[in-house]
């Protein structure tokens, strides 16, 4: 390969006193090449000709732009030499250049330069990218992701926390070569062409080059600081190539302008420039330099159609003006959002025929599986039952305030628990026994345990309401849920004229029906259907009923707890009462004063009044407390206890 004869040394004062490194190298002995060694100071009175048109530059890389600029108007090209304990900068590193002194001086004086692009911004070169300040948004995207490991990257998470609750989105209008106009907010921009690694670079690979007359920008606009957390480098490498990621937008171009309605500050090469329109163009033919092997390979994209992929980020008035104070910390959907479910959930919250008709069917089946003692009945009417569709929507209006939605939702809440223990109790009082089935049983002492049950329900009939996607999942949240059932057992109560039967009934359902709502509106809020600011009334009002029913559900807790203890103390134990073994199994407790325990009692002969008070004796003495026993007998021969 050929190389040049005669060339330009141009150096920065802090190398010169060792210009002797590049002079006295052996390799341009090696080549004949005469240096002519040119102070950066004196750059501009350099004379170029056909023997002497290429540039060493040894100068400090904040120096760049001047001289790129200068050897654009004058058709000279340039190698470039690093210095040590200097930052290279982005147009350096994307050049693909080595750190070793010597392999750079080898590429730097070969006859082959290459023309890239000069991108220019508000009239400064740009060598070390154009971004908007404090903007460690996109530092995990933009830079090399292996420097992010251990405990770097714990650093860096730390960092990237605490600063989201400073980020401030910048209401702007982008301006394209064409004309295209784009009204946004952004929290961070960078400028792609000088990266060549990264996410970012990588997701827009084949349309970013040095040497296409083209810009290529991202533009970063997170909805919410939770959205802004949430965004990592795995969540969008999960994103098909296709689309653009959400929060991203995409713009290539010969020339962007970024207006402002108010002082806005940027980073240009790493300064500071304060302005309220940004202009940043790739401009003439470029200039010529030498580039690694690798940059030249990069460099294909040579397509000049425009590109603008905005969709993304937020372009609504209503939204941008939104987030021009600060960034919220849960996202905000706009009434245009959300305008199906809005509809569904007011539909939701009427009376129709087709609502009152499977509230019958379903107490009916309820309250006949009830009495049956069958799970699977009881299990079909919670598929049936239409009750979790209006307490999703009052939960919405709750949240909302809005008067009307839960005015309705309410009325139709209401109607369909008014039939419910209405139909229950007529075929309680008609039914001519009052057995005390387990599937009554089990719904008369409910605990802290049904609050987290109606609490995770709620979040998933928020959920499953929001998105159509999991909206088959219904079914499944009814079922967990289970409402109806227990306003049947309350209906039963009152048929019964039981009260224990109706408040222990009645408190899981309102357990049930507080929890909900309170979970359902929190969800809606994280979703983004209202500001906290206009949903906290609504989210008080949930806490302060779910923080009322949690009194007895905690006292009920603890008697769970209680009588867990009991039954520990006397299951799987063998009892010698009056020469007889006994056993005791399938114990029901019942607390107060006298503790009431019924079950099964085995034993080798049917047991008489004293020794019924033999056993009470002993179990009172047992637990330290008085004890009353209702025993159902098992007869068992003697062996049974010798196994």
């Amino acid at each position: 390969m050929n190389v040049l004869k005669k060339i330009y040394l141009i150096y920065s004062p802090c190398v010169e006193n060792l210009l002797e490194l590049v002079t006295d190298h052996p390799l341009l002995a090696e080549k004949g090449i005469q240096l002519h060694k040119v102070k950066l100071a004196e750059v501009s009175s350099l004379h170029i000709h056909d023997e002497l048109n290429h540039a060493l530059l040894w100068i400090e890389q904040k120096d760049y732009p001047q001289v790129l600029l200068f050897a654009d108007q004058k058709d000279i090209s340039l190698g470039f030499l690093p210095i040590e304990g200097d930052c290279p900068s982005q147009f350096f590193k994307n050049l693909d250049l080595p750190s070793d002194f010597d392999a750079c001086l080898e590429i730097s004086i070969q006859e082959d330069p290459f023309y890239i692009d000069i991108i220019v911004c508000n009239d400064q070169v740009v060598t070390n990218g154009v971004n908007l300040e404090n903007q460690t948004t996109m530092t995990e995207f933009i830079g090399d992701s292996h420097e992010y490991k251990g405990l770097n990257k714990l650093q860096f998470k730390i960092k990237r926390f605490i600063h989201s609750f400073s980020l401030t989105p910048h209401p702007v209008t982008l301006i394209t070569a064409k004309g295209k106009t784009v009204s946004t907010a952004i929290t961070g921009m960078v400028l792609l062409d000088f990266h060549k690694s990264g996410f970012l670079t990588h997701l827009f690979k084949e349309s970013i080059s040095l040497k296409d007359r083209r810009i290529s920008m991202v533009l970063f606009a997170p909805h919410s600081i939770l959205s802004y957390l949430q965004l990592s480098t795995s969540f969008l490498n999960s994103t098909q190539k296709k689309n653009i990621p959400y929060q991203l937008g995409y713009i290539r171009t010969s020339s962007l302008t970024i207006k402002t309605q108010v002082d806005t500050h940027y980073l240009v090469n790493n300064k500071p420039l304060t302005t309220r329109e940004l202009h940043i163009e790739s401009v003439s033919d470029g200039v010529r330099v030498n580039a690694g092997e690798k940059f030249r390979d990069r460099q294909q994209y040579t397509d000049d159609k425009e590109n603008v992929s905005c969709d993304q980020l937020p372009q609504h008035d209503s939204r941008i003006k939104y987030l021009s104070n600060t960034l919220p910390f849960f996202p905000h959907a706009l009434e245009s959002d959300f305008k199906e479910l809005f509809l569904s959930l007011k539909e939701n919250a009427t009376v129709s025929n087709t609502y009152v008709l499977l509230m019958v069917l379903s107490t009916l089946l309820a309250t006949l599986g009830l009495f049956l003692n069958s799970p699977s009945i009881v299990i079909g009417a919670m598929v049936l039952a239409p009750l979790m569709a209006p307490i999703i929507s009052l939960s919405m209006g709750v949240l909302r305030s809005d008067d009307d939605l839960s005015r309705n939702s309410f009325v139709t809440l209401f109607i369909g628990m008014f039939i419910a223990l209405v139909l229950s109790a007529l075929m309680a009082a008609l039914l001519p026994f009052q057995e005390m089935t387990n599937e009554i049983e089990g719904r008369l002492h409910p605990s802290t345990l049904d609050l987290l049950v109606a609490i995770l329900s709620g979040v998933a009939g928020a959920f499953a309401n929001a998105r159509e996607n999991i909206a088959k999942s219904l079914p499944g949240v009814a079922i967990a849920v289970a409402l109806v059932p227990p306003l049947c057992v309350s209906g039963i109560g009152i048929g019964w004229v039981n009260f224990e039967v109706f408040y222990g009934a009645m408190l899981l359902f309102m357990t049930n029906l507080t929890g909900i709502i309170l979970a359902a509106g929190l969800s809606f809020m994280v979703i983004g259907f209202a500001p906290f600011s206009r949903a906290k009334k609504g989210i008080i009002i949930s806490l302060f009923m779910v923080a009322l029913i949690s009194i007895p559900l905690v006292l009920s807790f603890s008697n769970m707890q209680e009588i867990a203890a009991v039954k520990k103390q006397l299951l799987s134990q063998n009892y010698k009462i009056g020469g007889e073994q006994q056993q005791l199994r399938n114990i029901k407790v019942r607390l107060g004063q006298p503790l009431k325990i019924s079950g099964d009692l085995i034993s080798t002969r049917m047991p008489g009044p004293e020794m019924i008070a033999q056993i009470e004796q002993h179990l009172s003495k047992k637990l330290e407390r008085s004890v009353t026993v209702t025993f159902t007998v098992r007869l068992v021969t003697k062996s049974h206890f010798i196994e």
